[in-house]
C-alpha cells in the first residue's frame, strides 16, 4: 500500500466516557470513547485486524484497550464490507432482500443479511458473516449497528459541514468511499479497491465522468487519517479545484484529543450525528 495513513491514538481513557464507537473493516478496527452529554471525544485508538484468524485480532483489541469493562450506555459499531447495494424503498422488500443483494454483489452463501434506512426513500442492503454478528451481539447486547456506507451517505445528507459537498471522499488503508450528491440529494454511493493515490484519482474523476461534473466546479471533501500536505491531497488539487479537508460536526468538543484533525476518524466520531 503506498499510500501513507496515520493510525495513532489520541487521548486516554477515563471511567466516565458514556459511550463507545467502533469502526470495523477488515484490514483494521478504530475505537472511540466519548462522552455524548457534552460532544467529548476522549479517547481514539486503532488496531490491525488479520484476516481469516476466526475474530482472534479483533477480540484481543478488546481485551487489549480493555473496551468491554466500562460500562457504555451506548454502543454504536460501523461495519464496512464491500458486498452491499442501494435499494428504493419502492422497490424492497423483507422477502426479496437477499435477492436484491445477490444481483449487484454476486453469490451471498452463509452471511446474515442486513438493512438500514439511509433517507426516507432509500435502504442499503448489506451482508455481515454470522460469527462476526454474534461476536458483536455477544459482546454489545445493545450495539446498534450501520453498514459504513449508511453513515457516511447520512453524514453527507445532514451534516451542515458538507451540506453544499458534491462529493464526499473517505480514505481508508485499502479502498476508498465515494459519496455523491446533487442538489442535495443522495445519488450514489461507491467504493473502491485502492493501492496508489493515481488509483484514488482515478475513481474520483470517473465518478465526475459518469455525472457530468466538472472539476472547476465540483466540491470535495476528503475524510479520512491522511495529512493534510500527503501526495494524495496535492494530486486531488491538481486536477479539481475545490477540494478541502472535512470538519467534524460544529459541536464537537476536540479538547482530550487534541492535535488530532478533524478529518481524521470522521465517521468514527461522527457517528453520534446519524441517530
Amino acid at each position: 500500500m503506498a499510500i501513507n495513513l496515520e493510525h495513532i491514538n489520541y487521548g486516554n481513557q477515563i471511567n466516565n466516557a458514556d459511550t463507545l464507537i467502533i469502526d470495523y473493516d477488515d484490514a483494521l478496527v478504530s475505537f472511540c470513547e466519548l462522552e455524548i452529554g457534552t460532544f467529548k471525544p476522549v479517547f481514539i485508538s486503532q488496531s490491525i485486524i488479520t484476516e481469516n484468524d476466526n475474530h482472534a485480532s479483533l477480540i484481543k483489541a478488546f481485551n487489549y484497550f480493555g473496551i468491554t469493562k466500562h460500562a457504555h450506555k451506548n454502543i454504536y459499531i460501523n461495519y464496512f464490507n464491500n458486498q452491499f447495494t442501494l435499494c428504493p424503498i419502492t422497490f424492497y422488500s423483507e422477502t426479496n432482500k437477499k435477492d436484491l443483494l445477490q444481483f449487484n454483489c454476486g453469490k451471498i452463501e452463509n452471511d446474515l443479511i442486513l438493512t438500514d434506512d439511509i433517507t426516507s426513500h432509500i435502504k442499503i442492503i448489506y451482508s455481515i458473516p454470522a460469527s462476526l454478528k454474534s461476536l458483536f451481539n455477544q459482546t454489545f447486547p445493545n450495539h446498534q449497528l450501520k453498514h459504513s456506507a449508511c453513515v457516511l451517505s447520512q453524514l453527507a445528507v445532514h451534516s451542515e459541514d458538507l451540506g453544499n459537498e458534491d462529493i464526499l471522499l473517505n480514505v481508508r488503508d485499502n479502498y476508498i468511499e465515494l459519496v455523491l450528491k446533487i442538489n442535495n440529494q443522495l445519488i450514489c454511493v461507491n467504493q473502491f479497491t485502492i493501492k496508489t493515490e493515481v488509483d484514488v484519482l482515478y475513481y474520483v474523476l470517473f465518478l465526475m465522468e459518469q455525472h457530468q461534473l466538472h472539476p472547476k466546479s465540483v466540491l470535495l471533501s476528503v475524510t479520512g487519517n491522511i495529512a493534510i500536505n500527503s501526495e494524495l491531497i496535492s494530486l486531488l488539487k491538481k486536477h479539481i479545484t475545490h477540494v478541502r479537508l472535512a470538519r467534524g460536526h460544529k459541536n464537537l468538543i476536540y479538547k482530550q484529543i487534541e492535535g488530532m484533525p478533524q478529518h481524521y476518524n470522521y465517521a468514527l466520531i461522527n457517528r453520534i450525528f446519524c441517530e
